[in-house]
């Protein structure tokens, strides 16, 4: 069995967060994805709260998703997937193998180091692997790009690169984040 292990901040979700969901429910067995639900308050970006992220998953994303995918939400996403990792090395699974999937950029998080603590006897089994998918693979998009789209009210642009099962929900999705200030 393979297990996708997904950790997304997802201020806002986008259609590269989306493209990585899709790409591990197609390779893995079971996908699970670990969403952050805290604030991301930043002097001179617009404020993206938790509350408003869960509740745009709530009502948008997760009916979209692929059968095979669970969410968990709260916390540090990245420090969830140690987590993950150090329950199935409690349990002493030696069937599964464990894909964390992120962007070239994040999978650099997961050293081998941080690793081979975590879980050691998945590590030195090899059950552990690291899929670091460059965004070319899914789409070309980023968080900064999405809030920089809020910032300058470019609407059509942040609309565009939502994903694509909720671009129908794009008014919603970005009332939700403005609180009706476009």
């Amino acid at each position: 069995m393979k297990i996708a292990l997904v950790p997304v901040s997802g201020k806002p979700i986008h259609a590269g967060h989306w493209g990585l969901i899709e790409l591990a429910s197609g390779e893995c067995d079971e996908v699970r994805l670990f969403i952050s639900t805290s604030d991301r308050v930043r002097k001179g970006e617009i404020p993206i709260y938790g509350r408003d992220t869960k509740r745009i998953w709530d009502d948008y994303l997760e009916p979209a998703l692929p059968s095979n995918v669970e969410v968990t939400y709260g916390g540090s996403p990245v420090q969830r997937v140690f987590a993950a990792l150090e329950d199935a090395e409690k349990i002493g699974d030696r069937t599964t193998t464990f894909v964390i999937y992120s962007d070239v950029e994040d999978i650099l998080k997961f050293t081998d180091e941080f690793l081979s603590r975590s879980a050691p006897s998945l590590f030195e089994r090899d059950q552990i692997r690291l899929r670091g998918v460059d965004r070319n693979e899914t789409v070309n998009v980023s968080g900064t790009r999405m809030r920089s789209f809020l910032e300058k009210s470019d609407v059509r642009n942040f609309k565009k690169f939502l994903p694509h099962p909720v671009q129908q929900y794009s008014d919603e999705i970005l009332s939700i984040l403005l609180k009706g200030s476009i």
